[in-house]
Order: C-alpha cells, then sequence, then structure tokens
C-alpha cells in the first residue's frame, strides 16, 4: 500500500512540475555576461508564490541592501523608495488587507543592452478583505544584480 502510495504522490510530483514549467513565462537571454548565467526565472517564480500565498517574507527574501522603489496605489503607497524593513511592513499590510485571487508572471524580459536587469510583467487580480468586488491590475516588478544575485529594484502596480 505505501509503494502504492508513494509512486502515486511520486507522478503527482512529476505532473506538477512539468505543469509549471510549461507554463512559466519564457525568458529572453542575451551575450555571455554574469546576469545572462544567473537566470531571473526562478526569482520571478518564487516572488509569484510568495505573492499568492500573501507571504510576505517569501517576497522580501529577494530583497537586497537597496532601498526599493514601490508604488501600490491600490493598498499601498502611491510611490517611493523605501528600506527592507519598511518594505516588509508595505508589504504585509497590502497582504492583511487583501486576498490576492490570481497573481501570474505573464512576460519576463532582460532589456537590450541591460543584461544585469531584467523585469517581469504579472496579472492580478484581488480583493479587498470584506468586500466581493474584484480588481485587476498589473504589477511590474524589476531586478537588478547586486553582489552576483537578482534583487528587487521596483515593484509598481498599473490599473
Amino acid at each position: 500500500m505505501r509503494t502504492v502510495l508513494r509512486a502515486g504522490l511520486a507522478t503527482l510530483v512529476v505532473v506538477a512540475l512539468a505543469s509549471a514549467a510549461s507554463t512559466a513565462p519564457q525568458e529572453i537571454h542575451t551575450g555571455n555576461s554574469t546576469a545572462d548565467r544567473l537566470r531571473a526565472a526562478p526569482i520571478f517564480a518564487s516572488i509569484e508564490r510568495g505573492w499568492v500565498i500573501g507571504n510576505v517574507d517569501s517576497v522580501l527574501e529577494h530583497f537586497g541592501k537597496r532601498k526599493v522603489y514601490i508604488s501600490l496605489p491600490e493598498g499601498g503607497p502611491d510611490g517611493g523608495t523605501f528600506s527592507r524593513a519598511q518594505s516588509y511592513f508595505i508589504l504585509k499590510d497590502l497582504f492583511d488587507a487583501t486576498r490576492t485571487e490570481e497573481f501570474s508572471f505573464v512576460s519576463i524580459r532582460q532589456p537590450e543592452g541591460q543584461p544585469a536587469t531584467a523585469i517581469g510583467s504579472a496579472e492580478r487580480i484581488f480583493r479587498r478583505r470584506g468586500s466581493s468586488q474584484m480588481v485587476q491590475d498589473r504589477i511590474f516588478v524589476s531586478l537588478v544584480h547586486e553582489d552576483e544575485r537578482w534583487v528587487v529594484a521596483e515593484i509598481k502596480s498599473v490599473p
């Protein structure tokens, strides 16, 4: 019985991984720079998972030493640069005040001539706690290189 359960669980894991890989946004790479070798897609995937479940720490783990520009007019600041500690409270307040129904990166790109920058565009559907009204926007997250790793530089909501 245990062998059957393990085999079934292993099959589910393989199917889930294959499904996630097939629906992941496509990433564009140019050149042979360090930025190109360090792929940004896993970072965006981790941010996506954290955002969907409202886990601040999962999103914040990709913040670096630099301040981050955050603009979330629907449940956050209209725009400004914030330290890691300030960003924690902004995201915590956002996740406490809203319920994310959908959050998915639909594109990831590295701008020409800027291989140390990656920009992800996510579609988000959410509602405020205690409300049934759905709100849809697009979240742009930009990553830059800091100490040989990708870190969040900007999180911006656009209606």
